[in-house]
Parts: C-alpha cells; structure tokens; sequence
C-alpha cells in the first residue's frame, strides 16, 4: 500500500516507533522488486528514479496526514515544533523506505558479487580513492554482522558526495562551454599562449589532467576566457562551479555541498528527483553538519538506512545518473 495513514507513538525512552508499519515494509519490497527485476542499465536508471518519485510523493502525503505525537520539550514558537515534527516524518520515511531499499537491493549485490562497486574519484592533494576504500569496508562490516550504525562511512560518505558531485559539475560546464567557444577566427579577443595549451590540454584529455598551477588558477583562466567570449554568464554561481569560489564586488561564495545544490547550473543539470533527495538530506534534515559537528537534534543520523541512500547516491554520481543528459 502507497499511501496510508500512519501512526507514530512514543517509546518509554521518548524515541518515537511507527505502530502500523507493515503496509510501509510490505511497500518497500515492492519498490525492491523494480530494482532487481531491471533488465539492463537503462531499466535500473528507471527503476531508481522512480522510487525517488514513489519516496517524495509518500512523504507529501505522510506531512499532511500522518499521526504524530506531542513533541517533548521546549519551543518558542509552534512553526519550530512543526518543523521538528516535519523532520522527524522526513526522517523516518528516508531510513525506512529508501533506506531499506537501498540497503536490501546493496546486500544482494554484496552477496551475488563478493563486493559492492568500485568508483573512481580523482585526485588532487587528498587520495579520495583510499578514504572511499575504508567507508566501503566499514559498510560490508555492517552488512556481514547485521549492525545498525557504520559510523566510518556516515562521516566520510557526505564528504565523498561532495568531491564527486564538484567533480562533475565542473568538468560538464568546463566541456559543454569549451564545444560553445567560437571558432579560432570568430574569436572575439584571440587567446594567448597560455591560454590556448589549457583549452588544448582539455579538448585532448578529458581522463586526468596534472595542473602546471593551482586548479583555481587555471579553472580562473578558463572561466575568463567563456564570460569574455559570451558562452557562459558572469556569475558568482558559475565561477564557484568552475574555480572553487566565486567573487563578485565584495561578496565571495565558496564551493561547497549546499551551495552546488543551490545553484542554477546544478538546477538545471540534475534530475529533479536526485536533486529533491539531496536536498532533503542535506538541507532540510542538514545530516552532514549533525554528523561532522554532533547538533543537538535527537535524530539517529548514523543510521545504517542514511548511509545505503548516500552510498547509492555516490554512485550515482560517479556514473553520472543524477544528470538529464
């Protein structure tokens, strides 16, 4: 059953359980089933962003109609308790749906293969191939002897997000404004020496590239040379993508995971369903900032479900799923 009316209650120990939760893990089997009964890459693609669908739309639904008991403690206003309560739905309904998914369909793959995948991150100062490694095994652990928490990963898993989706962000608005540029002759101010071996190391070798300067250097030349040509718009948005912070008059906006999903380039880049569950997590529910700087919000945060939904959205970035095209 898709929607439904649910009923949370308090424990003794004030944590809150959901009463009437078979209709939920009879559903999530449902959505399981899309993912291993998928034919090809193509069908999985589908069956992903479909569940993210199914997710939102329950979650609509479960705001508006879920029973939910009076929230211990203090708060100024009632929009800070809604919110908390709000949250709390969230929550539950991204461990408990996604979550298990997730977590299910990753123990099928870890039992057919004997692994779970193996991405690639480039690197520049910090080997992030290596810390991906060690979250990876801290999740097979879990998997293995059927524990709740993967505390390595819950605190590694939001930075990995991050580098991978900055990674992908900038290379598709560095390649789509490089095929933009204008012919040699239709420039409107020829480059210099400098300038044309980047856009010429670039236009051979989309694999690895070793910088002769620092990255924000040379992605500075290069974000210099689309806003002086006319492919790509002066903004704080878009030279923080390419370079790693933007500046504009007095005003400078660093590249990080909440300002990439702000953007109006990720907006438009991203599938609406990725992005929405990006920004649950790390927006309305602020999971990373929870975990790195232990925020007094009594959510579970480590839970095991959180870091099934971020292990498959590193995924899904390194294969490039979250993007339209």
């Amino acid at each position: 059953m898709k929607f439904y009316h649910k009923i949370f209650k308090n424990n003794s120990d004030l944590s809150t359980y959901l009463e009437n939760v078979e209709p939920l893990a009879a559903y999530a089997e449902e959505l399981l089933n899309l993912l291993t009964q998928a034919k090809d890459i193509d069908e999985l693609h589908k069956a992903k962003c479909s569940i993210l669908r199914d997710f939102r739309e329950i979650y609509i639904f479960d705001m508006k109609d879920a029973e939910f008991p009076e929230p211990e403690g203090h708060f100024d206003i009632e929009e800070e308790k809604n919110t908390f309560i709000k949250n709390k739905i969230l929550l539950h309904d991204v461990t408990r749906y996604l979550g298990s998914v997730y977590k299910k369909y990753h123990i099928l793959i870890y039992e057919k293969s004997g692994m779970l995948p193996v991405i690639e991150l480039k690197n520049l100062a910090i080997d992030y191939n290596e810390i991906y490694i060690k979250a990876m095994h801290d999740y097979i652990n879990v998997i293995e002897n059927g524990m709740t928490h993967a505390v390595t990963a819950s605190f590694v898993l939001p930075s990995l997000i991050e580098r991978g989706l900055a990674i992908n962000l900038q290379n598709r608005m560095l390649y789509k404004c490089i095929c933009e540029l204008p012919d040699e002759k239709n420039l409107k101010v020829s480059l210099t020496s400098e300038e044309e071996r980047y856009v010429r190391a670039f236009c051979g070798n989309t694999d690895k590239i070793l910088f002769n300067a620092r990255e924000n250097y040379v992605m500075g030349k290069m974000y210099n040379i689309f806003v002086r040509e006319g492919v790509l718009e002066p903004s704080l948005e878009n030279e923080m993508i390419l370079t790693g912070v933007g500046h504009k008059n007095k005003k400078k906006l660093t590249r990080t995971l909440g300002s990439m999903l702000k953007s109006d380039f990720a907006q438009k880049e991203i599938i609406p369903e990725y992005l929405e569950i990006m920004e649950d997590i790390f927006g309305k529910l602020n999971i990373r900032n929870c975990i790195m700087h232990g925020l007094e919000e009594t959510f579970d945060y480590l839970n095991i479900g959180l870091v099934s939904i971020m292990f498959q959205l590193l995924w899904d970035i390194a294969e490039c799923e979250i993007f339209k095209d």
